[in-house]
C-alpha cells in the first residue's frame, strides 16, 4: 500500500524560520530555529549570528518534543514530572516552553522549536510567529 502524507515543505520551513528571526530580532534576541516533520526529520536548522552554543540543541529538542506529543512544550511541563520513570525520560525530549506543533486538519505534521531567548515563554512566542 501507498499512503499520502502531509508534511512541512522546504518553502514552509524557510518561511517559518524567517518569521521567527524577524520576531526575535525585533526584540534584539538571537535564537536558533529547528523545523522538523512528523517523523522528526529536520527540514531546517539554523542559528542566528551570535546565538549561544546551547540554543541549537534546545531548539532541536523542543521541536522533537512538540511533534512527538502534538502539543506545545509549555503545555507538557506539568505532566513531565513525578516519581519514577516519566515522559521526561524519553531521549531527545525537552520539556521547556519554546516548541509548537505544526498542524494540518487537526493532526501534527511537524513542529517549530526555538531556543535562545531570555525565557522559554519568549521562545514559544517566537515559535508561534513561525506558524503564521
Amino acid at each position: 500500500d501507498i499512503t499520502r502524507i502531509n508534511t512541512v515543505t522546504t518553502d514552509g520551513a524557510i518561511a517559518a524560520a524567517e518569521a521567527v528571526f524577524k520576531a526575535a530580532r525585533k526584540a534584539k534576541h538571537t535564537v536558533a530555529v529547528a523545523v522538523i516533520d512528523r517523523n522528526g526529520k529536520y527540514r531546517l536548522l539554523i542559528t542566528d549570528d551570535n546565538a549561544g552554543p546551547q540554543t541549537e540543541e534546545s531548539a532541536k529538542r523542543k521541536a522533537f518534543t512538540a511533534v512527538s506529543f502534538g502539543r506545545p512544550t509549555s503545555n507538557l511541563t506539568a505532566t513531565a514530572g513525578g516519581a519514577g520513570v516519566t515522559i521526561r525520560d524519553i531521549p531527545n525530549t525537552l520539556f521547556l516552553a519554546g516548541g509548537v506543533p505544526i498542524t494540518y486538519n487537526g493532526a501534527p505534521i511537524g513542529a517549530i522549536g526555538v531556543g535562545g531567548a531570555p525565557s522559554g515563554d519568549i521562545d514559544e512566542e517566537y515559535a508561534r510567529a513561525g506558524l503564521r
